[in-house]
């Protein structure tokens, strides 16, 4: 009984910080897959200011996907912090302060981006930024696993850094990211040094007095380039995990695998509407562990018997390793009133092991299986605007061909001789205050 009164001061907080809030939502989605039926119950505080913004925002999950041992006095329903920061900005806007738990964001609006998966993945953060019309310059803390995770034995974090150049409506940036089994790194974050020297220097292989042992990190690079014009928004990002340099220098020698992903893509803005292009891939190996922990969230594929679906674990490229996709949509807005979004994606997919080194030594490998998962996805949505209250109508149907599935014997995903059919429809309103 405490414990439901508890839940309902939690909602009358929530009710008075709305009222000092410039917003204050809650949605709700109806999903139907034609066998089960299941519902997000979403609460959002937002104050947006020139120099200070505040997100609370809470969604209830119906689906069982997570137990939860006090569902009870949620009505069978778990929930998540989607997200829940604060941000600060100096009074010309140029430096930036944040922190809390955000769904992570890359510096390309793509379907596809690799350093930050497009998929919703919400983590601990500490963010440094500064911005102006000519460079741009930004460093990351991310919490992956705490030290007092019941299932994983070693904590996990990670940091992030951007470096850009601006002319005009062209950006030009360098990106690199580290991961690691220990809480926080000073270094890595306050360091504003790439990545690279920042685990050179401190080499146990180093005979320096401030050389460090047990920093088996693993580190990622990469650039981007973007155009945002009134009539088209261009992009272009390359990731490498490890690159076979090599075959360019010591033929004669071992030929390494090389790790790499590339996206790109195009938006055209007409009058007509948004059309847009995008298609992204990755050779296999890519993301996973070699020399330090994989570039996922958690450190394993399972817990408790519990498959971690690996569009969530990975980090970076939501189809991760050895996979290819290309989608093309459309978006119609109508004076902020109605819009209608279209899209149509095909994925080629093979054999993924997100948490475990299996590498070879030699040769790059991308798609070469004799069988792969390949999908067809169709997807339609309309949303209608009103002052206070929105509408929302979507569906997405297609087929998946022998299906990845989790093999524990080899602790990767590979495919199947499953086919899957897809059918879902979402049904969904939000109330804004």
């Amino acid at each position: 009984m405490l414990k439901k009164s508890i839940f309902f001061i939690n909602l009358c907080v929530l009710a008075v910080f709305s009222v000092f809030a410039v917003n204050f939502e809650i949605s709700f989605q109806g999903l139907y897959d034609f066998e089960d039926f299941n519902d997000r119950i979403g609460v959002k505080i937002y104050h947006l200011a020139p120099h200070f913004d505040f997100v609370a925002d809470i969604g209830f999950y119906s689906d069982d996907k997570y137990y939860f041992y006090e569902e009870d006095y949620y009505f069978d329903h778990y929930f998540l912090i989607e997200n829940g920061y604060v941000t600060f900005r100096s009074f010309n806007n140029d430096i930036k302060f944040s922190s809390g738990i955000k769904d992570l964001q890359d510096e390309v609006n793509s379907p596809y981006s690799l350093f930050f998966s497009s998929e919703r993945i919400s983590q601990p953060y500490l963010e440094f930024g500064y911005e102006d019309e000519h460079m741009f310059y930004d460093t990351r803390w991310i919490q992956l696993v705490s030290s007092s995770n019941k299932h994983f034995t070693e904590p996990k974090s990670m940091n992030y850094k951007t470096y850009g150049l601006k002319f005009g409506d062209f950006r030009f940036g360098y990106q690199d990211a580290v991961v690691y089994n220990r809480e926080f790194d000073f270094y890595y974050l306050f360091n504003p040094l790439p990545v690279y020297f920042s685990q050179e220097i401190r080499s146990s292989s180093n005979t320096m007095p401030w050389a460090e042992e047990g920093k088996d990190d693993n580190s990622l690079m990469g650039f981007f380039i973007d155009y945002d014009k009134p009539t088209y928004y261009f992009y272009s990002q390359l990731l490498v995990d490890d690159l076979n340099t090599n075959r360019f220098f010591y033929p004669e020698k071992t030929q390494n695998p090389d790790k790499i992903a590339f996206s790109s893509g195009i938006t055209f803005k007409t009058n007509a509407g948004n059309f847009g292009l995008h298609g992204a891939l990755s050779t296999q190996y890519t993301f996973a562990p070699g020399g330090g922990p994989s570039y996922t969230v958690y450190p394993v594929n399972n817990y408790e018997n519990k498959i971690i679906n690996y569009k969530e674990n990975y980090i970076g490229y939501k189809y991760g390793e050895n996979a290819a996709s290309i989608l093309v949509d459309y978006l119609y807005t109508y004076n902020n009133r109605f819009d209608i979004y279209s899209s149509f994606e095909t994925v080629f997919s093979g054999s993924k092991s997100p948490t475990k080194n299996i590498a070879p030594l030699e040769g790059t490998y991308f798609l070469d299986e004799d069988t792969l998962e390949k999908s067809f996805i169709y997807t339609i949505s309309a949303n209608l605007y009103f002052k206070f209250f929105e509408l929302n109508l979507s569906a997405n149907f297609g087929k998946i061909f022998n299906e990845l599935v989790y093999d524990n014997t080899t602790d990767c995903f590979v495919p199947s001789k499953t086919d899957k059919d897809l059918l879902n429809v979402d049904l969904g309103f939000k109330v804004k205050f």
